[in-house]
């Protein structure tokens, strides 16, 4: 084959190819300004299942994103314990910490009367690199097996009282120094190690419970408003409105009923917006007596635009 023949094939493979990134990255994904709604599907047994999509689900949805803020309370609050452990003796070169489950709020009907709140199911991963100069580092272990905050739950007022950390919740603090002071002062390291993880396994508890019920109080009537934010009239089964069972399951629950309610939120991409490349999206799930369930999510309306004046360039619409 001639050599300029093949030097015209390869040359007008890479252009299409490069006309097809172009093209492709000309394009933005982005949620418009009307764009955010949340849709709610509610099952009943083995009998009824409905679902709904409409802006008024949205304020129990962000309802949800507020209280989970609480985990970057208990980062901070880890963080700044850490510090304040060490200093004067080092400082914190590095620092990754996680919440590991998702956020349950179980009610439970007892035999007085009265509803007890069981808030958590969830554990403690943290990290840290501490540094005092070239010759001491160290790094610092923190871990949690469940944690479930025990307390009354007011059904009227729609807070929750008293919350006291399972007996059985532990706080486990590893603190591993590397210092060629060991050579120079015996068991530098371990009375060093000891008296930190002392130091801080004292204020993790604390710092943990605070930050929970710091995000759990002050919310009036239900739990998350559901008395005044699910949609009346929509998921009727023989004649009877199952949204308003749902809420009269939050004032109501006698001797051996429960509602548990799971709080989670995730992240979905958004192609080619380097912008906002991410959205969040909340998730309330509600399970009552194993008989009533209701799903509530964000689900927002994504949509594309061709932008031909990008040319492949950074180029993005605002949501």
């Amino acid at each position: 084959m001639n050599r300029n023949f093949k030097f015209m094939i390869v040359a007008a493979g890479i252009g299409c190819a490069l006309s097809s990134f172009t093209s492709e990255a000309n394009y933005t994904d982005y949620v418009p300004y009307n764009g955010w709604e949340a849709t709610g599907v509610l099952t009943y047994g083995n009998n009824f299942n409905k679902s709904i999509t409409n802006k008024e689900l949205l304020k129990i949805t962000r309802k949800v994103g507020s209280i989970l803020s609480y985990e970057n309370n208990i980062r901070q609050k880890i963080k700044a314990e850490i510090q304040e452990a060490i200093s004067g003796e080092a400082s914190l070169a590095s620092y990754d910490f996680q919440i590991l489950g998702d956020l349950e709020v179980k009610l439970i009907g007892l035999s007085d009367g009265t509803i007890e709140a069981r808030v958590g199911n969830i554990s403690i991963s943290a990290y840290a690199k501490i540094k005092k100069s070239w010759y001491a580092k160290g790094k610092i272990r923190v871990s949690s097996n469940k944690l479930t905050l025990i307390g009354k739950y007011n059904p009227y007022s729609g807070k929750l009282s008293g919350l006291r950390a399972n007996s059985g919740f532990k706080m486990n603090v590893d603190v591993d120094v590397d210092s060629i002071l060991d050579l120079l002062i015996p068991l530098f390291n371990s009375q060093f190690t000891n008296k930190l993880e002392d130091s801080l396994k004292v204020g993790f508890e604390n710092s943990i419970i605070s930050a929970l019920n710091s995000r759990l109080d002050g919310y009036e009537d239900v739990l998350l408003g559901l008395d005044r934010y699910l949609p009346k009239n929509q998921y009727i089964y023989r004649g009877e409105d199952y949204a308003i069972k749902v809420e009269n399951a939050f004032k109501d629950l006698i001797s051996n009923e429960s509602l548990t309610v799971k709080l989670t939120s995730r992240q979905k991409s958004l192609k080619f917006n380097k912008d906002t490349p991410n959205i969040t999206i909340n998730r309330v799930d509600i399970n009552v007596s194993n008989n009533l369930f209701l799903n509530i999510y964000d689900d927002p309306i994504i949509e594309t635009e061709f932008r031909p004046e990008c040319n492949g360039n950074d180029c993005t619409v605002e949501p």
